[in-house]
């Protein structure tokens, strides 16, 4: 009786016992997101890329290249032009395309009275590099300041009509075609950059224009300047950001610069500029290495510190 008294407590134990849990399964890598397209701008001039690639000891990714707007001669007629200038390019471009030339308006744009020229140049670019599968248009840049002849400051629905009347008749001709939707960010300006949001279904990537200056933003401190302006500031990388996120869209930089409007040698902005580029879903990023309308150039000695590490970030090691 005793043994069996024994036992049935043996059994009622092992049966409290907790069943050995199993091995917790190891989680699954993240793939690494995919480095940004490190591209540049040199003006429509195919000769400067050999020379910044031998100063910044690397291949770049892409160059950025626009076409005319004086007037709808030259609108389609320098489309052709910038395909000659970098025919022999094997490597990306990333086409600026105006929304309009001078004289015309975004009132009859947006009533489709344009379209023709649209399909105009479209046929043009859609010959590009058949090779290549998707081309990316930016166009109506910065359009939330006042500065361009297509601004939408004071009639943002006439420039949704017009980019969507451009758009349209793009994807008429090609499904290669992407656009980018590029306000000017990091400042106050007239308007608020998502009034003029031509929606989901017309745009695929999200861009921003961002340059160090001092002039205007009047914070020496590179380190303040660069946290109240550039990171938290109104129309901010950090605005930039959420929007993309909200509107499940790829972010760009196709115009970013340093040094100019008084911004000085500023390696500072380099770094975190690059930073910022490396930590979020930026599809891809173009220099400003020019003096045109901005002194960003660099290649040429122009600001020694603020060269020295984008040549270390960009070039070289950073590109492996």
């Amino acid at each position: 009786m005793k043994k069996v008294i024994v036992l049935a407590l043996g059994l009622l134990l092992a049966g409290c016992r907790r069943a050995p849990e199993p091995a917790p399964a190891r989680a699954t890598p993240s793939p690494p997101m995919p480095k940004p397209i490190w591209s540049v701008f040199v003006g429509n001039d195919p000769k400067a890329i050999p020379q910044y690639e031998q100063w910044l000891g690397a291949r770049t990714g892409g160059t950025l290249s626009y076409t005319g707007d004086k007037n709808w001669q030259d609108y389609e007629g320098s489309v052709g032009w910038a395909m000659g200038q970098w025919a022999k390019s094997d490597r990306p471009v990333f086409w600026s395309v105006s929304l309009i030339p001078k004289g015309a308006t975004l009132a009859d744009a947006a009533k489709g009275l344009y379209n023709t020229h649209y399909r105009t140049i479209a046929q043009k670019l859609a010959n590009w590099h058949p090779a290549e599968p998707v081309l990316y248009i930016r166009t109506g840049w910065e359009f939330n300041g006042g500065w361009f002849h297509y601004k939408a400051v004071g009639q943002p629905e006439n420039f949704i009509g017009a980019w969507r009347q451009l758009v349209d008749t793009f994807r008429s001709v090609s499904d290669r075609f992407r656009f980018d939707w590029c306000p000017a960010g990091c400042d106050h300006f007239p308007m608020k950059a998502e009034d003029a949001w031509p929606g989901d279904d017309y745009v695929d990537v999200i861009g921003l224009d961002v340059y160090d200056q001092l002039r205007w933003r009047k914070i020496k401190d590179p380190a303040e300047r660069w946290d109240k302006i550039y990171l938290n500031g109104e129309n901010g990388l950090k605005w930039h950001r959420e929007f993309a996120r909200k509107h499940g869209k790829p972010m760009s930089y196709p115009e970013w610069g340093a040094g100019g409007n008084e911004a000085g040698d500023n390696p500072y902005f380099i770094e975190q500029m690059h930073r910022w580029f490396l930590e979020n879903k930026v599809l891809y990023a173009s220099y400003w290495n020019s003096n045109a309308s901005y002194k960003g150039r660099m290649s040429g000695g122009e600001y020694p510190k603020a060269g020295a590490k984008y040549k270390e970030l960009f070039g070289g090691s950073g590109q492996k």
